[in-house]
């Protein structure tokens, strides 16, 4: 069953009540014309089915998940300034591991290559994608440096990454506890622009030739512990000439 989250601008955001997940978006260009700017949807987290739904309205929704001794409460809140809050709270009685599905954008609003979208992530730190053991890896003069905004396909060009169909990383950056911005990338073709914002210190970027995502790590929890995070997504607009971008972008809607 979808649900539909509306704000006062005409934003409207559906999310899917049995998996939790974010399935469209639809949000004004720089033009004000609407587009749905999510891609392919997601796939299902791990222990993310069977979510109950209580006390929906428009600009609310809270969802709950009992699940194999593990407890979850996720609201989803969605603000007129473009922010989609989530906020979830997990207990255990057994030892688990729990996450969510991270919506995939494509902030064209269509079929277009995000090799242009402009990142900037605010991490010093990454994990390469499936690596096992040792100490992340400082990003400093290597592809992974978001600190200053670059096109994700300028990135993905370099030789370290020429083989990779796109990001599969964790990125790590300093502090946690507090919701801050981590990321925040912008469409140059569009105007539109997402920031990412998290209690956690680290995430996950993804990323192929029609989407990416931002996503929240994985929470695990030991018997009796409880955990809980804040992420934000939040939709915009902006002039590319006021964002701060190091290397070219193509400005080309489609590769």
């Amino acid at each position: 069953m979808m649900h539909l989250l509306r704000n006062a601008r005409g934003m409207r955001v559906a999310i899917d009540t049995h998996d939790a997940s974010v399935r469209a978006w639809w949000a004004p260009d720089r033009y004000g014309r609407l587009a749905d700017v999510l891609g392919a949807a997601p796939p299902a987290a791990r222990s993310s089915t069977g979510w109950q739904c209580a006390s929906p309205d428009d600009g609310h929704l809270q969802l709950q998940l009992a699940q194999d001794g593990l407890s979850v409460r996720l609201s989803y809140r969605f603000d007129d300034d473009g922010s989609l809050h989530l906020d979830c709270v997990a207990t255990s009685d057994t030892v688990s591991r729990f996450a969510l599905a991270a919506p995939r954008f494509n902030l064209q609003g269509n079929h277009a290559s995000v090799g242009d979208h402009v990142l900037r992530l605010a991490a010093d730190r990454y994990w390469p994608g499936g690596g096992t053991g040792g100490s992340p890896h400082d990003v400093a003069g290597s592809a992974f440096d978001f600190r200053q905004p670059a096109p994700l396909a300028s990135r993905l060009a370099w030789p370290a990454l020429a083989h990779l169909p796109g990001f599969r990383h964790d990125f790590y950056w300093t502090g946690s506890g507090q919701l801050r911005e981590a990321a925040r990338v912008a469409d140059p073709a569009s105007g539109r622009v997402l920031r990412f914002s998290s209690t956690q210190d680290s995430c996950h970027l993804y990323s192929d030739a029609r989407c990416f995502s931002l996503l929240a790590q994985d929470v695990q929890l030991q018997p009796g512990q409880a955990r809980c995070f804040n992420l934000a997504y939040r939709l915009g607009v902006q002039d590319i000439d006021a964002f701060d971008i190091s290397e070219p972008v193509s400005m080309m809607s489609n590769k």
